[in-house]
């Protein structure tokens, strides 16, 4: 019996399938009610790779962002004014990536983690400029061994991208998702330029602010303070509790977290070409 079970999970994990675990009830308990991630994201499917499968979430921004109708003609004002710089003196570098780049190949991305080095990456959420709309999509690993669909998802979309926007990206998140492509073995040639908003924020305004983390420049430069976001710091366990439980309630609040720091990188690209436009005319 037990050597019977015991294949039979090993089995379960190398097919890549979802493992729940619940914790037992007592006799003549009520089950728990779980939460499904469909009831949360409606809007998701279940992609399949040629290295397994994802849970992938696309939506319009307008949709879950009331601010958009703003924000889309100002981001796309930034690839016109970044071109006019370059046209008269160049501009500083960050002016200089998006002055070579179209919107359409252009992406925010931000990761979340299971930890740190050597840990894996369960969450990708990437904002692109699709048909004349601002796409979100996240995609996720709903266990362990979608890591490496989550990552072929990724892979297979970087041909065409041409510019890379993250916060402190190039420090953390692009080297983890290198590492976690070594690591399984995905394949990737990346051919475009990186744009890191840390570096340019922290030139522009670490003499006026305590600090130049991502949610100090969202206080002070959009005027919005975040409310029941998850601590990042929280996130890791948080993962973990849900690959063991599957409730979808547990996840739920990192999305939310992956999409209001979306948001706030492209409020902070916006709010960097304007000053460099600002102070070029001053």
């Amino acid at each position: 019996m037990i050597a019977d079970e015991l294949k039979r999970r090993i089995s379960t994990l190398q097919r890549g399938e979802t493992q729940t675990r619940r914790r037992e009830e007592p006799d003549g308990a009520t089950p728990r009610s779980l939460s499904d991630l469909a009831d949360h994201f409606p809007e998701a499917t279940v992609c399949r790779t040629d290295r397994g499968q994802l849970f992938v979430c696309e939506t319009a921004l307008s949709e879950i962002y009331s601010s958009t109708a703003k924000l889309l003609p100002r981001y796309l004002q930034t690839f016109d004014r970044a071109r006019q710089a370059a046209g008269r003196d160049g501009g500083p570098d960050f002016m200089r990536a998006l002055a070579e780049a179209e919107p359409p190949a252009a992406a925010f991305i931000d990761t979340e983690t299971a930890g740190l080095h050597g840990r894996p990456l369960f969450l990708m959420g990437l904002v692109q400029y699709r048909d004349g709309e601002l796409m979100l999509t996240q995609y996720f690993a709903r266990n362990y061994a979608e890591e490496v669909g989550l990552l072929s998802q990724f892979a297979a979309m970087l041909p065409e991208l041409k510019l890379l926007v993250t916060f402190n990206g190039k420090a953390f998140d692009w080297p983890f998702v290198r590492d976690r492509m070594v690591y399984h073995r995905v394949e990737c040639e990346p051919s475009f330029a990186h744009l890191d908003l840390l570096h340019p924020s922290r030139r522009r305004w670490r003499s006026e602010l305590p600090n130049c983390r991502l949610q100090t420049l969202e206080r002070y430069l959009s005027g919005r303070w975040r409310s029941g976001d998850i601590p990042s710091d929280q996130i890791p366990q948080r993962y973990h509790d849900f690959v063991r439980e599957q409730d979808a309630r547990i996840i739920a609040p990192i999305f939310h977290h992956n999409r209001l720091d979306l948001i706030a990188m492209m409020e902070l690209l916006i709010a960097l070409v304007e000053a460099e436009e600002s102070s070029h005319r001053a």
